[in-house]
């Protein structure tokens, strides 16, 4: 992959119809009023692996706007990333296919959104020139830098795994009152991030009238190294929904088991932005980390992390692969948007 930013010192050069004729086929043409948009959930869908800097990330565009994907090397983590039209100013999908499928290196990505500050405004176009690049120019206080971005076109989109949160399956939901009460808890785990170290986190239905005890531990998360421990109790009193399975509530709780480094890779620096959280556990223990991400430009942004639970644990052992479908359409119930 291979980034050429250029200072410049005149306007972006003209876009339209004129850049794109009718017959060129399908391309991509957008304008965010920020590009801290772009670079926040790029940001937040960058797993901290050893090969980070080579990482990639799946991009689908359709008329319906942008999706990323990445997956870590394990296949226990997936991470999602949307960006519905209604993100930019200006977005503009012709052509007679359904979507266009690349994937794009993050780390020089990144850097180049970086360039300007957050005010900077980006357009931005796929493919673009003979080598079919990913053009984008950024903007602000007259000066402007123009990038080209090589990535990989795949003719057809990979195997999309059913997701594990089908419509209608039982699943525990959780959404805490302040959003910040999740990456707080997350947090406290951070100095024992390592392998080898698993996350229990344990769910625990709330017996008698709601509300009656605000203190009571309903969720608490543990960690435990030869050396040192962490655990932190959340109570009933700091979630807004709380809402367990019927085979949770009968059983009183349930345990599931993560590797640490997969759930703070995947969902730390979300959590830490994000403006409302909500999280899901299935009937096998696959987590969902849902984010809204307050946008700078048109729209709020939409990310979801899924962690698999470790297969040494009986409450936690996926049956299948990990994949999602865009959250579902919830303002006033928490986190989601368009459907996909």
């Amino acid at each position: 992959a291979v980034a050429r930013p250029t200072p410049m010192a005149a306007s972006p050069p003209a876009t339209g119809s004129g850049a794109a004729a009718a017959g060129e086929g399908n391309y991509v043409e957008c304008r965010l009023d920020s590009a801290h948009d772009l670079a926040a959930l790029l940001a937040a869908l960058q797993l901290k692996e050893k090969d980070q800097k080579d990482q990639r990330v799946q991009c689908e565009s359709s008329a319906r706007g942008l999706k990323f994907v990445a997956q870590s090397g394990a296949k226990d983590v997936v991470v999602l990333g949307w960006m519905l039209r209604s993100c930019f100013r200006e977005y503009n999908y012709p052509g007679p296919l359904e979507e266009l499928q690349l994937k794009i290196p993050v780390a020089p990505f990144l850097s180049c959104l970086q360039i300007f500050t957050e005010r900077a405004v980006l357009f931005m176009r796929y493919p673009s020139g003979p080598s079919g690049e990913l053009f984008f120019t950024l903007e602000e206080d007259g000066a402007v830098t123009e990038c080209r971005l090589r990535t990989f076109m795949l003719d057809e989109a990979p195997i999309v795994l059913g997701s594990f949160f089908a419509l209608g399956e039982p699943a525990s939901v959780l959404r805490p009152s302040h959003p910040e009460v999740w990456y707080h808890a997350l947090l406290e785990f951070v100095e024992l991030d390592s392998p080898e170290v698993a996350l229990h986190v344990t769910l625990r239905a709330m017996m008698g009238a709601p509300g009656s005890d605000s203190t009571a531990a309903a969720v608490v998360l543990r960690a435990q190294t030869i050396s040192s421990d962490a655990e932190v109790e959340l109570p009933i009193g700091a979630f807004a929904e709380f809402d367990l399975a019927s085979e949770v509530a009968c059983a009183g709780e349930v345990t599931h088991s993560y590797p640490l480094t997969s759930v703070l890779a995947s969902c730390l620096r979300a959590a830490k932005d994000a403006k409302g959280v909500k999280i899901r556990f299935n009937r096998d223990g696959v987590m969902s980390n849902q984010f809204i991400l307050r946008g700078r430009g048109q729209a709020d942004l939409f990310c979801e992390a899924l962690v698999s639970p470790l297969a040494d644990f009986p409450a936690a052992a996926p049956t299948g692969g990990i994949g999602a479908k865009p959250p579902a359409a919830a303002a006033a119930a928490g986190v989601g948007g368009a459907a996909w």
